[in-house]
C-alpha cells in the first residue's frame, strides 16, 4: 500500500528597487537569481516527493526520487516516514527485503504507530524466512489495530510456514470474519485445511474462493483438495471450471497434465520463458505440481526430489514454496 506525501508549498515573493545607477541593479540581480534557485530546489523536492508516492510499476525510478527527496532534509517527522515507506516498498518490490526492512525501520522510529510500517515489515521479513520476527511485527500490528483482516492472515501465513496448522486456521478464521469477501484468506485456509488432511473443508474453502474471485492457480489446488479426498470427478471439474479461460500459456500446461491430456516432460518443456526470471518462477511451480502428479499416483520417490527443488527454487512468497514445505514435512514426518 502506498500512503501519498503530503506535498508542501512556498511562494516566494521578491519586490525591485531599482535605481538609476547601474551599480545597484547587481546585486538585486544576484538576489533574483538566489531566490530563483532557491524556488527550483524546493519544486523540485516537492516533485521528488510526490513522485515517491505516486509512480507505480516502476520501482527503481520511484527509488530515486524517494531518495531525492530524503536526502534534501526538508521533510520530518510524518512527512519523512511516509517517504522512508514508500521507498521500502519500492525496494521490497525490488526482492530487496534487507533494504525494505532497513526503510521500515527508520519510518517506524519516526511514526511507531504506524500499521502499514509493521505490516509491511512483517511481510519482508517473512520473505526473508525470518518468522517469528514477523510474527512479532503483525502482533504488533494487531495490537494497534485489531480489525484489520490483512495482519491476521499476515501472521496465520507464518503460523503455516512454522507447521502450526491450528493457529494458522484460526487466524485465518478471524480474516475471513473481519472481511467475508475476500478471497485469498479463503485460499490460504484451504490450502492448510489440505495440508492437514481436512479434505472436506478444504473443497469448500477454495469452491468459495474461486467463486469469489476466478483464478487458474485456485481451480489448480481445488482440484489438489478434490483428488485428495477421493473425488471421482475432480478431473471433469478441473476442466469445467477452466475452459473458458484456458490457453496454452502458462499454466494451461499443469491444468492438460491433471487432464491426461499430455505427460511430465512436456510441461517442463512448456516451463521456459525467455525472461529469466520468469522461467525460474515456472519451472518452480513446475516441479511442485509435478510432484503432485507422481504423489496422487502413489509415488513419492520420484515427488520427493521435485518438491525439494520447489523448496529450493521457488521464491518464498509463492504459495508453492509454502505447499512444497508442507508437503515436505507431512512425508518426511516419522
Amino acid at each position: 500500500m502506498r500512503v501519498q506525501c503530503r506535498p508542501v508549498t512556498t511562494h516566494e515573493a521578491a519586490s525591485d528597487n531599482m535605481k538609476n545607477r547601474i551599480c545597484s541593479i547587481l546585486p538585486l540581480l544576484a538576489a533574483a537569481l538566489l531566490a530563483h534557485a532557491a524556488t527550483a530546489t524546493l519544486a523540485q523536492t516537492v516533485d521528488d516527493a510526490e513522485r515517491c508516492a505516486s509512480i507505480t510499476g516502476n520501482p527503481d525510478v520511484a527509488i530515486q526520487h524517494c531518495t531525492r527527496a530524503i536526502e534534501s532534509k526538508r521533510h520530518t517527522g510524518e512527512e519523512l516516514a511516509k517517504l522512508y515507506f514508500n521507498r521500502g516498498i519500492e525496494w521490497a518490490a525490488k526482492g530487496d527485503y534487507d533494504r525494505a526492512i532497513a526503510d521500515f525501520d527508520a519510518s517506524l522510529r519516526l511514526a511507531p504507530r504506524n500499521v502499514d510500517a509493521l505490516y509491511s515489515r512483517g511481510s519482508a521479513r517473512s520473505n526473508k524466512g525470518d518468522h517469528d520476527r514477523a510474527v512479532a511485527d503483525f502482533n504488533a500490528a494487531i495490537g494497534l489495530n485489531p480489525k484489520d483482516p490483512a495482519a491476521f492472515s499476515g501472521r496465520a501465513h507464518e503460523w503455516t510456514a512454522k507447521g502450526d496448522y491450528e493457529k494458522a486456521i484460526a487466524d485465518y478464521d478471524t480474516a475471513i470474519r473481519l472481511d467475508p469477501k475476500a478471497s485469498v484468506p479463503l485460499l490460504a485456509r484451504g490450502r492448510v485445511r489440505l495440508y492437514t488432511g481436512d479434505h472436506a473443508r478444504a473443497v469448500s474453502d477454495l469452491e468459495q474462493s474461486l467463486k469469489l474471485d476466478y483464478n487458474e492457480y485456485t481451480a489448480l489446488w481445488l482440484y489438489l483438495a478434490r483428488k485428495r479426498g477421493g473425488a471421482p470427478d475432480a478431473e471433469e471439474r478441473l476442466d469445467a471450471e477452466t475452459r473458458a479461460s484456458r490457453g496454452s500459456s502458462w499454466p494451461a500446461p499443469v491444468i492438460v497434465l491433471f487432464l491426461g491430456r499430455t505427460d511430465p516432460d512436456s510441461v517442463l518443456a512448456a516451463a521456459t520463458d525467455q525472461d529469466a526470471r520468469r522461467q525460474r518462477e515456472q519451472r518452480c511451480e513446475a516441479n511442485f505440481y509435478l510432484a503432485h502428479w507422481h504423489l496422487l499416483r502413489g509415488n513419492s520417490e520420484r515427488a520427493l526430489p521435485l518438491l525439494q527443488e520447489a523448496q529450493r527454487s521457488c521464491p518464498r512468497e509463492f504459495l508453492e514454496h509454502e505447499g512444497a514445505v508442507a508437503e515436505l514435512r507431512r512425508l518426511q514426518k516419522p
